[in-house]
């Protein structure tokens, strides 16, 4: 069972990814499909990836763009 410590950690992660392996700024963002593939190469279950972007945006470090894009907010970017 994934444990609030775990979905936490986790969604950390999806923002040291967007910031430090695709080099994303607040406002930019992801397609959900390629999202979810850098997800999945990072060994994230999909309930894992589910829970911790749900995560990230009740606490606004990630919100949804234009064409349901998954961005990164400037608060989600100060945590890196």
């Amino acid at each position: 069972m994934t444990t609030p410590a775990d979905i936490q950690r986790n969604a950390k992660h999806i923002l040291y990814l967007l910031v430090n392996e695709q080099n994303l700024r607040p406002g930019e963002g992801l397609m959900p499909p390629v999202l979810q593939h850098l997800l999945d190469r990072n060994q994230f279950s999909h309930d894992d990836q589910r829970l911790a972007i749900e995560f990230a945006r009740e606490h606004g470090w990630l919100q949804f763009g234009p064409n349901e894009e998954i961005q990164l907010t400037e608060k989600g970017f100060a945590l890196n």
